[in-house]
């Protein structure tokens, strides 16, 4: 039930910030004070969030109960990472497309969406204590910072995805990932402060 909260929350943020306070949110309270914390820039984070607002829109009028339900999107730097489960290939190349399609200023999509039927109630709630789990543990963490990076679940598979100072923070938050109970594999997207994706 959390999905669909989640969900319709963010499409009440649509309707109400793409209608034309857009750009007030983007530049002030979703960045406020990460700045100085965060690898990717003040400017970055308000791409970002843009395009994610600007995503979930055109999932939901594209397919609300197929994609837009099923589909999570956490996006650092303009790569986009889809996460979640549809019940075709066709839907799973389709939610790839609409993404692509969104903006230039998108530079990958990391389409981890499987297909396959819907996760029960209980895998759902799986999904969610795992999620809180790995959260708890990279807050708690003091030799990571945890703002730089984001992460989804799904049917008990943990989705990275972030800028890491250097290997031994990588290693570290992969490490964290792997140890959370329940957990039946991790896929990192993360890559290096360095890496020149970022360039």
């Amino acid at each position: 039930m959390h999905k669909f909260i989640n969900k319709y929350l963010a499409l009440f943020i649509i309707f109400i910030f793409l209608g034309g306070c857009a750009s007030a949110l983007i530049g002030g309270v979703a960045t406020v004070g990460l700045a100085t914390v965060q690898e990717r820039s003040v400017k970055d984070a308000a791409i970002d969030l843009k395009l994610e607002l600007q995503i979930q829109e055109a999932l939901f009028r594209s397919n609300t109960e197929k994609l837009f339900v099923n589909v999570d999107i956490q996006i650092i730097e303009q790569r986009v990472l889809l996460v979640g489960n549809v019940h075709s290939k066709d839907l799973r190349d389709q939610a790839a497309q609409i993404t692509w399609e969104i903006s230039p200023k998108i530079k990958d999509v990391l389409n981890e969406i499987t297909v396959g039927k819907d996760s029960s109630l209980v895998s759902e709630a799986k999904d969610a204590r795992i999620s809180l789990s790995l959260s708890g543990l990279l807050i708690a963490d003091t030799e990571i910072s945890d703002i730089n990076f984001s992460h989804s679940v799904s049917k008990q598979v943990i989705y990275l995805i972030g800028i890491a100072a250097n290997d031994e923070e990588l290693d570290k938050v992969i490490h964290h990932a792997r140890t959370v109970k329940g957990v039946t594999k991790v896929v990192s997207h993360i890559i290096l402060k360095n890496d020149k994706r970022r360039q």
